[in-house]
C-alpha cells in the first residue's frame, strides 16, 4: 500500500496568553503565521475539553453549546492563507485524504480533543471521522521512519498486566479480523509474565506488528507511568521512558510498528510527554491512545472496526478515522469516539506495505469442513428464539480428564482393598473410593487432576456467541461455560448460582457485571434476577468456581442421593420460583447427557420435577451413544415425553453452529 503522499502540518503554541497557528505543506508552502482570535485562550480550550469529556463519560453527543464552540473553533483554525494552502493540497493530490499533522508542545493543548472539531454549517463534519483529513499528532524524533512489508497476517499481541479476561475481549473484536487471516493471535501477556520480572523476557522471542496494551496507565511525580501485573500485593509502575527503551533494544528497526494503549490515562499529558507521544518519539512509529476513559464495549467496537480498515489498507489515520466514524454510527454520535487519538512520528501513515502480501483464511473460517452435513432444520429452529442450554459432563473434550480421574482412583482403590475393583460408573467408583479412603483423599485426587487442566474446546466459544439472557445450567466440575460467555458475552452480567454439597448449606453466588473483568461473591443470594438484563448459570455439580476456587464436587453416588435436591432447597422461593419459571418458559439444548447414566436422569428430574420440556428442545447426542431412540420415546426422561435429536461429533455442531453464524451474517 502506497502512501497518498500529501500532508499539512500546523503547529499551535501559546503566544502571549493567545493561540497562534504555523502552517507548512508538503510542497514546502508557509503561509504567514496567525492568531485564532482573542476569544480562544487557554481557558476557553480547558473549559470547553471538560465538557466533551463529561458529555463521552455520559455515552451523549456534544449538544447544541459544545457543538457550536468546536465550529466556532474550526473556522478560526482553518482560514486565510492556510485554508488557501489546504485548497491548493487537496487539488494536487486528485482529492486523496491529507495527513493533517497537529504540533502541539504545550500541556493544556495535548488535553484537547482537536479532532473533535467540527466544520461549520455540518453535523458530523468533525475532523476525527472526516474522509478528507486524517489528523494525527505529530512527533519530533530523530529515529527513522519507513513502512514495514507485510507478506501475511499483521501479528497481534496483547498484554494484560491486570485483567486476564481482557485479551479475550479483545480476540472477539478481532473475530472477523482473525477468521480472514488478515490478523494473526500471538499468546496475550497476561499475570506473572506481565509484570516488571518477566515482561521484557517474554517481550524477546515474540515478533508483533502491533502490541495492545490492555491495563492502567497515569502520572507519577508527573512523568507517565503504565501499571504492570501486581508484585506481593503491591502496585507496580514502569516509567514509560524505560519501556521505550527497551522496545527500541529488543526491536530496534524490525516488525513492530503500532502500540495501542486501552488505557484510562494513556494519553493524558505529563512533564516529559505523554505516555503516547513518549513512545512514539523513542519505542515505534505510532501510538494510540484515549483521551478519556472509555466503555468497555465503546472499546471493543473501536478496536473492531479499527483492525478491520487497517488490516485492509495499512494506514493507521485513515483506519482510526474509520473506527471513529463506526462508533458514531454505533453509540449515536456519543463523544466517546473522540477519545481515541494517534500519535505519529512521521509524514506517512502508511505503516504497513501490502504489496506482496497473501493470507489464508483461518481453518474455523464459519464454513463446515468437507463432509459435514448442513444445519438441521431442528438446530436452526431453536436458536432463532431464545432458549436454555443445559450441558453435561460427557463432552467429547473432557472425556481424557474424566479418565484420567477413574484411573487414579481405581489404582489406589486396588492398593487399598489388595484387589482390582469391578468395571463400574465412575461414581460408583469414587463411592467406594470414599467409604475405603476418605472424602478428603478424594477431593485429593480430583484436585490434581481437574486443577492441573485448561479445558477450553471450540465448542464452548460457538456455544456462548449464541446464548442470551436468560437461564443456563452446567454438569461441568471446570467452569467452562461460564468464562466462555465472560469472553464472548462480556456485554450480558453474568450470575454464577453452585448449590452446596451439604443438606443445608448455603448456595455460592458470584457475579461478573457486563463490561467488568472481576469476579464476585455476593454474601447472600439476590432476591431476584432479571434475565432480560442478564444470564444466570446454574452449576449443579459444583467443582471449580471462575475465580479457580475450589468447592466440593458432585462424584459419588451419595453425592447425587443426598445433594441432588430441588432449586426451592437452595433458593429463595421467590428466586427458586423464578428460575423454574424461566427453565419452563423456553425450548432446551441438552449437550453432553446420557439417558443409560443415572446421574444425568436424577438431576434432570430434581430440576424439572415431572414437567415436560418444551417441545421444541433437542437433545444433541454422540453418534456413538446409540441412544436416540430412547430420546425419542422419552424413556427416562421428566414426564415421559420424547424430544428431537440430531446425532452430531463436537466437531460437527461446530460447524454447524458457525455455518448458520455466517448465514445470519450475509
Amino acid at each position: 500500500m502506497s502512501s497518498s503522499g500529501g500532508w499539512l502540518e500546523i503547529e499551535i503554541d501559546l503566544v502571549g496568553g493567545e493561540l497562534r497557528a504555523r502552517g507548512l505543506g508538503c510542497r514546502n508552502e508557509q503561509p504567514e503565521p496567525y492568531t485564532l482570535g482573542p476569544g480562544f485562550t487557554m481557558d476557553f480550550l480547558g473549559a470547553l475539553a471538560s465538557r466533551v469529556s463529561a458529555a463521552a463519560g455520559r455515552g451523549e453527543p456534544l449538544g447544541a453549546g459544545r457543538a457550536q464552540a468546536v465550529q466556532d473553533l474550526h473556522g478560526a483554525l482553518f482560514r486565510g492563507e492556510l485554508q488557501e494552502v489546504l485548497a491548493r493540497l487537496r487539488e494536487a493530490f486528485a482529492g486523496r485524504p491529507l495527513l493533517l499533522r497537529l504540533m502541539l508542545r504545550e500541556e493544556g493543548l495535548q488535553a484537547f480533543p482537536w479532532e473533535a472539531l467540527c466544520e461549520p454549517r455540518t453535523e458530523f463534519g468533525f475532523l476525527g471521522n472526516s474522509p478528507k483529513l486524517l489528523p494525527v499528532r505529530g512527533v519530533r524524533s530523530s529515529e527513522p521512519w519507513q513502512p514495514r512489508e507485510v507478506r501475511g497476517a499483521v501479528r497481534v499481541l496483547a498484554i494484560a498486566p491486570l485483567h486476564e479476561g481482557a485479551p479475550g475481549r479483545l480476540h472477539e473484536a478481532l473475530h472477523e479480523s482473525l477468521e480472514s487471516g488478515a490478523v494473526e493471535w500471538l499468546e496475550p501477556l497476561t499475570g506473572r509474565r506481565a509484570g516488571k520480572a518477566f515482561l521484557f523476557e517474554y517481550l524477546r522471542p515474540t515478533a508483533p506488528h502491533v502490541i495492545h496494551f490492555l491495563g492502567h496507565g497515569g502520572l507519577k511525580e508527573g512523568k507517565p507511568v503504565l501499571r504492570l501485573a501486581d508484585e506481593e500485593g503491591e502496585e507496580s509502575w514502569v516509567p514509560v521512558e524505560l519501556l521505550a527503551q527497551q522496545l527500541q533494544q529488543v526491536y530496534g528497526r524490525g516488525p513492530l510498528r503500532l502500540i495501542v494503549l486501552e488505557a484510562c490515562e494513556g494519553a493524558k499529558p505529563g512533564a516529559l510527554a505523554s505516555a503516547a507521544e513518549l513512545l512514539a518519539r523513542t519505542g515505534v512509529d505510532a501510538v494510540i491512545a484515549h483521551l478519556w476513559p472509555v466503555r468497555a464495549d465503546v472499546a471493543r467496537r473501536c478496536s473492531s472496526a479499527f483492525y478491520r480498515a487497517l488490516t485492509g489498507e495499512g494506514d493507521v489515520a485513515l483506519s482510526l478515522n474509520e473506527a471513529r466514524r463506526q462508533l458514531l454510527l454505533d453509540m449515536k454520535g456519543s463523544a466517546e469516539a473522540f477519545s481515541p487519538v494517534l500519535y505519529l512520528r512521521g509524514h506517512d501513515s502508511v505503516l504497513f506495505d501490502f504489496a506482496g502480501r497473501k493470507v489464508l483464511p483461518h481453518p474455523s473460517a464459519g464454513v463446515p469442513p468437507p463432509g459435514a452435513r448442513a444445519p438441521a432444520l431442528a438446530l436452526r429452529k431453536l436458536l432463532e428464539e431464545p432458549f436454555t442450554l443445559f450441558v453435561g459432563d460427557l463432552w467429547e473434550g473432557q472425556d481424557p480428564i474424566l479418565h484420567g480421574l477413574y484411573e487414579r482412583l481405581h489404582r489406589k482403590l486396588a492398593g487399598k482393598m489388595g484387589v482390582e475393583p469391578p468395571a463400574q460408573a465412575l461414581s460408583a467408583l469414587a463411592q467406594h473410593f470414599v467409604l475405603h479412603l476418605g472424602k478428603e483423599a478424594l477431593d485429593a485426587e480430583f484436585q490434581q487432576v481437574f486443577g492441573q487442566t485448561d479445558f477450553m474446546p471450540p465448542l464452548a466459544g460457538a456455544l456462548a456467541r449464541r446464548l442470551g439472557a436468560g437461564v443456563h445450567v452446567t454438569l461441568l466440575r471446570l467452569p467452562v461455560l461460564e468464562l466462555a460467555l465472560a469472553r464472548y458475552r462480556p456485554d450480558l452480567t453474568i450470575h454464577v448460582i453452585q448449590p452446596s454439597l451439604h443438606v443445608g448449606g448455603d448456595a455460592t453466588i458470584m457475579r461478573r457485571e457486563a463490561g467488568g473483568d472481576r469476579w464476585e461473591q455476593l454474601k447472600q443470594v439476590p432476591a431476584s434476577l432479571e434475565a432480560e438484563q442478564g444470564m444466570v448459570v446454574l452449576r449443579l455439580c459444583s467443582g471449580y468456581l471462575p475465580v479457580h476456587d475450589f468447592r466440593q464436587p458432585f462424584l459419588t453416588e451419595d453425592d447425587y442421593l443426598l445433594g441432588a435436591r430441588g432449586l426451592e432447597s437452595l433458593l429463595t422461593p421467590d428466586l427458586a420460583a423464578w428460575l423454574q419459571g424461566e427453565l419452563r418458559l423456553h425450548p432446551v439444548l441438552l449437550l453432553g447427557l446420557s439417558m443409560l447414566n443415572w446421574n444425568h436422569r436424577i438431576l434432570l428430574y430434581r430440576l424439572f420435577g415431572g414437567r415436560q420440556l418444551d417441545r421444541g428442545s433437542l437433545a444433541i447426542l454422540s453418534p456413538e451413544a446409540r441412544e436416540q431412540e430412547l430420546w425419542e420415546r422419552g424413556k427416562g426422561l421428566p414426564n415421559g415425553q420424547g424430544l428431537q435429536t440430531l446425532e452430531l461429533t463436537d466437531e460437527d455442531l461446530v460447524a454447524q453452529l458457525e455455518a448458520l453464524r455466517v448465514g445470519e451474517v450475509a
